[in-house]
Parts: structure tokens; sequence; C-alpha cells
């Protein structure tokens, strides 16, 4: 009889305990060697609604470009949705392809292939005046990151996150940078 309540309790105990695990958003990180699933309190996010820039009007000169049956505006390196009477500043879907890199960009260098970031987009050259956006590389290391990056917590350790993609922030001989180490989804399935 004893051993039943301490069980019947303990259960009880053991719910109430995991009522976190239960309301918790389930969030996947994929790493080229492993997805790991967290479906625990484990990610904290700074801020809990999105950062984001909107502005009222785009120049002139800003291209439209079309990709999987949606418009964007690209201008200055930027990509923008129209949404609600205003511009909202996106991440590029990864394959949307332009003629011109942004002004301020960067090379990256990972292993023997040659990349360009701008503003936490990853450039491919593709032709003889493409550039087509890719998925960030692991181990690229760059400057420094939008200012929409997230800064997240993931099992007690600080990373950023932009666009589904997971930084961690190290020490080079120029300074600090940002290193891609993963990508993280959030799954609400």
């Amino acid at each position: 009889m004893r051993s039943t309540s301490a069980i019947i309790i303990l259960t009880f105990i053991g719910i109430l305990a995991n009522t976190d695990c239960l309301h918790a958003q389930r969030v996947v990180v994929r790493t080229p060697f492993s997805t790991i699933v967290r479906t625990g309190p484990r990610v904290v996010y700074a801020h809990p609604v999105p950062n984001f820039r909107v502005v009222r009007t785009l120049p002139p000169t800003a291209t439209v470009v079309t990709y999987g049956g949606l418009g964007y505006y690209y201008y200055g390196g930027l990509f923008y949705r129209y949404y609600n009477g205003a511009y909202v500043i996106v991440g590029p879907p990864v394959g949307i392809t332009v003629n011109v890199l942004p002004k301020n960009h960067e090379e990256v260098i990972v292993g023997t292939d040659i990349y360009y970031y701008h503003q936490g987009s990853f450039y491919i050259k593709t032709g003889d005046k493409d550039y087509k956006i890719v998925q960030p590389p692991l181990n690229a290391i760059v400057k420094d990151l939008p200012e929409e990056a997230e800064k997240v917590k993931i099992d007690g350790e600080t990373y950023y996150q932009y666009n589904e993609t997971l930084y961690k922030k190290i020490k080079t001989v120029g300074g600090k940078a940002f290193k891609v180490v993963g990508k993280i989804e959030n799954a609400n399935y």
C-alpha cells in the first residue's frame, strides 16, 4: 500500500516537474553531423518578439526580383517585402539571384570555396554577372551580423540567430567575429 502511494506521488511530482516541457516549443538544430531535437526549456530568446526593420518608401532604383511567385525588392544589399503599406526587411530565400553584389560585401573563403557576405546573406558567383543566395556555409567567419540577429541561449551557451542560422561569437586577430556553427528550425508540430 505504501509503495503504491509513493509511486502515485512520485508520478504526480514528475508530471508537475515536466509541465514546462509539455508547453515548450520544439526546436530542431541541424548540423552537418547530426540533428538535435530540443523539446525542453533549453532555448531562451533575449526578446520574445522578433526584431525587424520597416521603411515607408523605397528608393526609385530598387529592383524587383520575383522568386517562388513572390515579389522581393532589392536595394543596397537588402531585400524587402511589401506589407500593410510599408516595406519590411527580410532575409532572402536561398536560390534567389541578383546581378549586383552589395557595395560593402566581404569576401569569405571556406575551404576552397569563395563566398560573398553582406548583412546575413551569403552569395556565390553563378555566371558572368549573377550571384545566387546560398545556405550559410558551416565554419564561415564574418565580421558582423545584421541588427535583427537575435541573441539565443541553448543549453547555457550563447549564440546569435539570424534566418535560422546559428552563429557563435569568436575572437580573431582582427577583433570579434561570428562563426557559422549550425542551423535552427522552429518546428510547430
